[in-house]
């Protein structure tokens, strides 16, 4: 083999391996970008939670993936409880199911007698305390 197919062979192996990695890339990205907008196009489920505050019976429903409960007013379930922690727990919904996940709180959070210490998978009429408050969940399922 001469010098000149010798050069020829290394420069297209050259191109060869960075083709490879422009291809990698590429298609890693579009995996990532495109998992993005499918999330989007998920049906999920309507959430009601019930809950009983100075006697008066609260109901809210909600349509969104993502439900922070607690004592702080930013929350979209508002507790108003002092055993409740600001940001208590969080409903989110992934892998076609709801999951409550306590939040670090001070009391900590119960799903009916079980002490939740990591996500944990609700289902309908299952009923969650944070600290001394506690709401009742409902789901909707989908048609």
């Amino acid at each position: 083999m001469n010098a000149v197919t010798g050069l020829v062979l290394r420069i297209l192996i050259f191109i060869g391996i960075y083709a490879f990695l422009a291809v990698s890339v590429w298609l890693l990205w579009k995996s990532i970008t495109g998992s993005r907008l499918r999330r989007g196009n998920i049906a999920i489920p309507t959430l009601t939670l019930a809950t009983t505050l100075d006697e008066e019976q609260i109901v809210q429903t909600f349509t969104s993936s993502d439900v922070v409960i607690g004592r702080n007013p930013d929350c979209d379930l508002v507790l108003n409880d002092e055993t409740v922690s600001g940001r208590h727990g969080r409903l989110t919904y992934h892998l076609n199911q709801w999951w409550y996940e306590d939040l670090n709180s001070t009391n900590g959070s119960w799903l009916d007698d079980l002490k939740i210490e990591e996500p944990i998978v609700v289902k309908d009429s299952d009923s969650v305390y944070c600290g001394d408050a506690s709401f009742k969940i409902y789901i909707k399922p989908l048609d």
